[in-house]
């Protein structure tokens, strides 16, 4: 009697033995609806507060216990927590870890009626007069002002650098440029018309009304070709310019 239960402790303690012994297990971690790979997952052994991450194919390999609880996490799913125990691991085989997608409820949204703004919309607030009264001639601040002190001293001078803050002005500034682009590209159209025409070209190359808008655009003269050039100089390159045309 006394020998089986010699026995029994032995195999007890084996047992337990085998239970700590640390060994290296070979995991994967997986979307449970994809089966895709979940890369870089943290796995952490919660009761020795070690871990380690795993890798871009979210494979690791890492000693662990009988025993010990494990946990796995990642960024939009789910957390997995497992005890290991001899039903649920397997050291010689790679062990298959998946997790959940997580389901993330958003809070109650508040829709603004919005004010149309050149650069960004607001929401509509209600205006607040505080007294103050616009100066009887505006300021330019785009270009420099003198202040002028009370005590009849010599002004102080303001550059328009606070123009950068201000974002109607940025605006003007923006749709005075295309103005001023758009006067020069037609300007620029009407300094053309005058060296190079639909008139200059049916009487140098007799060509067809049908095909003269295709081949005024075949040219492709630069403005420096023809802006100021004689009509002997332009009626040179619109005869070169047909031959291609005609060989095309």
């Amino acid at each position: 009697m006394r020998t089986c239960y010699s026995l029994i402790v032995m195999l007890a303690t084996t047992l337990l033995l085998q239970a700590q012994e640390s060994q290296p297990l070979s995991g994967v971690v997986l979307d449970s609806k994809t089966g895709f790979p979940v890369p870089y997952a943290s796995i952490l052994i919660k009761n020795k507060q070690q871990g380690m991450g795993a890798t871009g194919k979210g494979t690791f390999r890492l000693h662990l216990s009988l025993g010990d609880t494990l946990q796995i996490s990642s960024i939009g799913y789910e957390t997995l927590t497992i005890g290991l125990d001899s039903s649920n691991t397997n050291f010689s085989e790679v062990s298959i870890f998946k997790l959940n997608p997580a389901v993330y409820d958003l809070d109650s949204l508040e829709i603004f009626e919005l004010s149309d703004h050149f650069y960004l919309k607001r929401p509509k607030r209600d205006t607040l007069d505080i007294g103050v009264s616009l100066p009887a001639v505006p300021r330019d601040w785009s270009r420099p002002q003198t202040l002028p002190l009370t005590t009849g001293e010599a002004g102080v001078i303001i550059t328009g650098f606070l123009n950068s803050f201000d974002k109607t002005l940025k605006q003007k500034q923006i749709l005075n440029e295309f103005s001023k682009a758009d006067a020069f590209r037609k300007q620029r159209a009407a300094e053309r018309e005058k060296y190079f025409n639909k008139e200059l070209v049916k009487r140098v190359t007799r060509i067809d009304d049908r095909v003269i808008d295709e081949f005024m655009e075949f040219c492709n003269f630069l403005d420096g070709q023809i802006i100021g050039k004689t009509e002997y100089e332009i009626t040179l390159l619109i005869l070169e310019r047909y031959k291609a045309f005609l060989r095309r």
